[in-house]
């Protein structure tokens, strides 16, 4: 409310126009009243503006949050898609490059709440039958590589015998064709001894581990094993001490085959066998007369397809010793080499019950 010299006289807020001039910039109404005689002014405010304002501002507000729960709503979605498809696909994805590369120990989470989970699950009964397939597979072929390992090696002592002993019918034969027959006896003992060493070599290379079943026996049964191994007959006089060991009576057989064996074919002397007890061991010397190895050669004869200078020209894999070695330990026992002056010597250490 203004005067006639344009005073305020009343103003219902701040936000109301105070002159004319301000009332005509921001198209307020404007009519003319009596004041007591006197001419004055009402100035209503146009408060268009401000409605505007507050409807853009609500408008806007509105967009906002309907955005907001649209955003919410979408993220929830791509969540709720991610975990129960998206999620649970790449995982089979994983799982089936990973069953493809071979891995079958490492299982597929089962979550039957999302819609794979019947699929997942039955991708994991498939990774585990096929995880026992291969195991039963893999046992399968090992036993049969074992078996045939065991019949091979088992197989080189008869052989050997039968060809000893057409030398010596070969030699005492006095017939021309008892000779010739002898002599082809001797000859397909060389072929099959070839064929065995063969068979009995590419078994091994693919064994990792031939099993060996120690268990408590009687040390008498160290007489029969030297005496199957020494079918020429070439040992001493000796005796063995009365006691258990801890023995597989199969292993430490293909053992003491296997000495003998290079002895007969690298020394071709007498053996000589010695034992003793030692703090709760049973040791087994086997020497013979032959050339022995050079001190640098002695630790390499255990390991595998490693043979001595004196080997060469002489058939063989390398594969006697190391696998001697390898059922004395699995015996909890330990073979040593040494150099006898003359000759080479093998000691079984073979521990006792």
């Amino acid at each position: 409310l203004l005067d006639g010299e344009g005073n305020v006289l009343y103003k219902t807020s701040d936000n109301v126009s105070d002159s004319i001039n301000e009332a005509v910039v921001h198209n307020d109404t404007i009519l003319d009243i009596d004041l007591n005689g006197e001419n004055g002014k009402i100035i209503f405010r146009n408060n268009t503006l401000d409605t505007v304002d507050h409807y853009k501002n609500r408008i806007l507000i509105t967009m906002i949050v309907f955005s907001g729960v649209q955003s919410i709503i979408m993220i929830s979605c791509f969540i709720y898609i991610h975990k129960t498809m998206i999620e649970p696909f790449e995982k089979m994805s994983t799982f089936a490059k990973r069953v493809a590369e071979g891995d079958l120990d490492i299982p597929l989470y089962v979550d039957k709440k999302h819609i794979f989970g019947s699929f997942t699950e039955s991708f994991d009964i498939m990774r585990s039958e096929l995880r026992k397939a291969r195991i039963n597979e893999k046992k399968a072929a090992d036993d049969k590589k074992e078996m045939v390992a065991k019949l091979s090696h088992d197989l080189k002592t008869p052989v050997a015998s039968i060809k000893s002993s057409s030398e010596i019918g070969y030699e005492l034969a006095k017939e021309d064709k008892v000779k010739e027959y002898f002599n082809l006896i001797n000859i397909k003992s060389d072929q099959i001894t070839v064929l065995v060493d063969n068979l009995f070599n590419s078994s091994v290379q693919d064994i990792k581990e031939i099993p060996v079943s120690p268990v408590e026996c009687d040390s008498s049964i160290l007489t029969d094993i030297i005496r199957n191994s020494d079918y020429l007959s070439r040992c001493s006089e000796y005796e063995i001490p009365g006691c258990m060991i801890f023995a597989d009576r199969l292993r430490l057989q293909q053992a003491f085959d296997n000495v003998f064996m290079n002895s007969y074919k690298y020394a071709d002397t007498d053996i000589r066998v010695e034992s003793r007890l030692e703090n709760e061991y049973l040791y087994v010397r086997v020497s013979d007369k032959g050339p022995g190895v050079t001190d640098e050669e002695l630790p390499l004869l255990k390991e595998k397809y490693k043979r001595g200078e004196n080997a060469s020209g002489k058939e063989g894999a390398g594969l006697g010793l190391y696998l001697a070695n390898s059922f004395i330990e699995a015996m909890n026992g330990e073979l040593y080499i040494e150099n006898a002056d003359p000759g080479l010597a093998v000691i079984f250490k073979l521990r006792t019950i």
